[in-house]
């Protein structure tokens, strides 16, 4: 599971980034439907605070409550379909269904990358890049600690060879 993906738990109850969670909360009880972003920056505005931190909350927030009520969420971790027969129109697009683009890790809007090889065409999300690069590295890492810790160790024996220590 891509660690960049995963949807963020309940804030502390000590943390001022609540009092975001506790208004789209009850602007969702008020309306009846999931609060919308300008209404909770506006009310957490409003009370003296930050909007950046209204608007970084209130990602959180949906994230958590839509996947609570099972509802259509970008997928964390890149998955498999089976095959499936598109076509391509005549002005040369490609319609992608959406399972494929959940699959991909591809939200609505996303941007994705594309090359062929050997006449087959390969198309990837930022996400799912991001996701297999995260598995490589999970599979090379030797787990000796950390890459930096590493590197640095490496650095200082080089400058103590060259007599620079």
């Amino acid at each position: 599971m891509s660690i960049l993906m995963k949807p963020r738990k309940f804030p502390v109850p000590t943390n001022k980034t609540k009092r975001v969670w506790e208004i789209a909360d009850a602007l969702t009880k008020k309306t009846g439907k999931l609060a919308n972003r300008k209404d909770v920056i506006r009310a957490y505005v409003a009370e003296g605070r930050n909007a950046n931190t209204a608007s970084t909350q209130y990602s959180q927030w949906k994230k958590q409550r839509l996947i609570e009520h099972g509802e259509k969420v970008v997928a964390r971790t890149a998955g498999n379909t089976a095959p499936l027969r598109l076509s391509i129109g005549a002005d040369g697009r490609l319609l992608i269904p959406a399972s494929l683009r959940a699959a991909m890790m591809l939200d609505d809007a996303g941007a994705v990358t594309a090359w062929v090889v050997d006449g087959e065409l390969h198309v990837i999300s930022s996400a799912g890049a991001v996701e297999q690069l995260q598995n490589l590295v999970a599979r090379i890492d030797t787990g000796t600690g950390p890459v930096v810790d590493e590197l640095i160790k490496e650095r200082r024996a080089e400058a103590m060879q060259d007599g620079q220590g």
